[in-house]
């Protein structure tokens, strides 16, 4: 099964500077919105103006895995520090118990940001953020972000330098894929497994089916899924179960 979900389709939420185009039901885009696809809750494009914040209050049993894509964004999630996020930069928060505030806000500059939220295999333990420094590395074709999988696991422990994918508590795999015009890319999978690719620019054929810059593209019950660059384009995708 394919779905291509265009922007007309997802929900849009604007309130005090930041602009939230959403894949799945949140906040007040609910009804027909889907709730979810495997273990991918929420994927959320933030837009924030200028010294505008994005917050979230009270969150438990969920990994929040942040994805900058423009400017700078300082993260700051109560009892665990802040960590201040520039493009290519990735962010998770393993709520687990509970958080009881984490914030992403601007300075003096917009930016824009992805943030994707995947459901826990436990949903118990105690909080952890964790940071994966990715600038020098953001021309990359193919980097896996972050991996809830034990053969996944970096062998070096400073994930700030290394480029070693971020562990999360669910059985999911978050990639980025640049690729040229005339670009391809394989992502193997299983046939049981639900994979959401986001078009983050560009325009791209996923399995015969076109998507522009915007769209997300929900795929099951395949084991190969193979992607055609038709320009310059960056995808981020998830496959959980």
């Amino acid at each position: 099964m394919i779905t291509v979900r265009h922007p007309s389709e997802l929900g849009h939420l604007v309130q005090d500077g930041v602009k939230l185009e959403c894949h799945f039901a949140f906040r007040d885009y609910a009804h027909p919105a889907p709730s979810h696809w495997g273990r991918l809750r929420v994927l959320n494009r933030i837009d924030l103006e200028a010294d505008a914040a994005f917050r979230l209050d009270d969150e438990s049993a969920v990994e929040i895995v942040t994805l900058v894509l423009d400017g700078t964004v300082l993260a700051l999630v109560d009892g665990l520090g802040d960590s201040l996020l520039r493009p290519g930069d990735s962010h998770v928060v393993s709520a687990g118990d509970g958080v009881a505030l984490a914030t992403w806000k601007t300075g003096g500059a917009p930016a824009s940001l992805l943030q994707l939220w995947l459901l826990p295999e436990e949903e118990c333990g105690a909080p952890e953020i964790g940071l994966r420094r990715d600038g020098d590395r953001f021309g990359q074709q193919h980097a896996l972000l972050a991996s809830g999988f034990p053969a996944d696991d970096p062998e070096e422990t400073d994930q700030g330098r290394s480029g070693d994918p971020l562990p999360l508590k669910a059985r999911a795999r978050v990639l980025r894929l640049t690729l040229p015009a005339g670009g391809q890319a394989v992502v193997p999978t299983y046939a049981d497994r639900c994979v959401y690719a986001l078009v983050v620019a560009g325009r791209v054929e996923i399995l015969g089916h076109d998507a522009d810059a915007g769209c997300g593209v929900a795929v099951t019950g395949f084991e190969t899924i193979l992607v055609h660059a038709l320009e310059p384009s960056t995808l981020i995708v998830c496959d959980s179960d």
